[in-house]
């Protein structure tokens, strides 16, 4: 691009177009093979050296250059000056590339512009900004250099807004702190007067379940627990060989259970293990 604006700057100061063309041949390095093809081609023109200068460093069309000027926007780490800067220097590429006589499409200079403008007022990403850079970007009168220092101007009382925004912000929540420290100031009477009927009713719901709990516990039953019996039969107690009696609990004799003894009506009589062992202790 800046080889093509050398071109361009000679072709207005009235430089022959012969000694453009030598000039250009000579400022590639030597011994490249793009300078040598040029060294051999004969009868070599302007408009044909534009076009092989083009292909050789690769530069874009101008419809691609205009296809990315529609969309174009601020990166997220890139300022709105930076922005602003690359998006002037596609459209004067655009604007250039419309000249060559291989364009496809021609671009004309208002059309261009007015791409420009409202693509620069819908990629920047701040709102405000956005919002005092519309009427600027849509003035055609202004310069590229007229536009820039009104950016800066736009920027710079974004910012010290932001500033003071920022300065308020902690007094703003002390006085919210300190009002809801004490919320009986802020709260309406209607407000007071109802959360104060809620409470009451809360009280009273909690008396009366309290006073249900104290009625079933006075009305249940005691239950004591009964004693336990002791092991063993009356003698056997007293000799403190309950454990390991082996004698009925209701008569002291061998050979038979309490439940089977014959002391408690039993009517089949004793049974065969008393018999074997009718001894008493």
């Amino acid at each position: 691009m800046s080889l093509m604006h050398q071109v361009e700057s000679a072709s207005h100061k009235g430089v022959p177009e012969k000694e453009i063309v030598e000039g250009i041949i000579k400022s590639i390095t030597p011994g490249l093979q793009f300078r040598i093809y040029l060294e051999s081609r004969d009868n070599l023109d302007l408009p044909t050296l534009r076009r092989l200068l083009r292909a050789h460093f690769q530069e874009r069309g101008a419809t691609d250059l205009y296809q990315e000027l529609c969309n174009v926007s601020q990166g997220a780490r890139e300022s709105p000056q930076s922005f602003l800067l690359r998006a002037l220097a596609l459209k004067q590429k655009a604007l250039f590339a419309s000249k060559e006589s291989d364009a496809m499409f021609k671009y004309d200079k208002p059309l261009v512009n007015a791409m420009f403008a409202h693509a620069v007022s819908t990629g920047l990403l701040d709102a405000d900004i956005r919002h005092d850079m519309k009427p600027y970007l849509t003035d055609g009168n202004l310069t590229d250099e007229e536009l820039m220092e009104k950016l800066n101007l736009v920027t710079c009382r974004e910012k010290e807004r932001v500033k003071k925004m920022q300065q308020r912000r902690p007094l703003a929540t002390m006085i919210d702190v300190k009002e809801s420290s004490n919320p009986e100031k802020i709260q309406p009477d209607g407000q007071k007067d109802k959360g104060k009927s809620l409470y009451d009713e809360v009280q009273a719901l909690k008396a009366q379940v309290a006073e249900i709990h104290r009625v079933l516990r006075t009305a249940e039953p005691s239950h004591q627990s009964l004693p336990k019996r002791r092991r063993g039969c009356p003698q056997c107690q007293q000799t403190n060989k309950g454990n390991s009696c082996q004698h009925c609990y209701k008569c002291g004799n061998l050979g038979h259970f309490a439940r089977f003894c014959r002391q408690q009506g039993n009517d089949q009589g004793s049974i065969l293990r008393d018999e074997e062992h009718p001894t008493k202790v």
